[in-house]
């Protein structure tokens, strides 16, 4: 029984240790107020990067945002999937948010399972963004490829 009890002692201490040393002093029972922010703040991140943000950072975009093409979409490049102009890296940004509302309004319809109505609605609503997302996307591709 000693054993057991000094090992309760010593995990009772370190736990209060890490305590006093933790510099967020939080009220019981209220739950951590930057997990949304920098969750947030991630998920913006990676659509930056994936939309290829830092390609036009860097400079490796032409500062043209609207190109002289005679069909198809203005603002991309035509038979050159290596280059990207400033309005398509927007443009593609707001596309990949558009299809993670959808993702996230189809995750909330479960939260709602209880509530039919508006289970189905955010069900269909994210479908149909998502499947925009989608077709839009698959658009925008087929155009930098022919």
């Amino acid at each position: 029984m000693g054993f057991r009890t000094g090992l309760f002692k010593m995990k009772r201490s370190l736990n209060n240790l890490a305590f006093r040393m933790s510099f967020v002093k939080l009220a019981p029972g209220s739950s951590r107020p930057l997990l949304p922010v920098a969750s947030f703040l991630i998920l913006a991140f990676t659509v930056f990067v994936l939309a290829g943000g830092l390609f036009i950072l860097v400079g490796a975009g032409t500062s043209v945002s609207l190109l002289n093409v005679q069909q198809g979409l203005g603002f991309v490049y035509p038979h050159d999937i290596n280059n990207q102009t400033p309005a398509e890296g927007v443009f593609v940004a707001l596309l990949y948010a558009l299809g993670i509302v959808g993702l996230y309004m189809m995750f909330t319809s479960t939260r709602n399972a209880y509530r039919p109505k508006r289970a189905y609605g955010f069900l269909g609503f994210g479908m149909l963004l998502s499947f925009v997302f989608m077709a839009t996307a698959y658009f925008v591709l087929y155009q930098k490829l022919m």
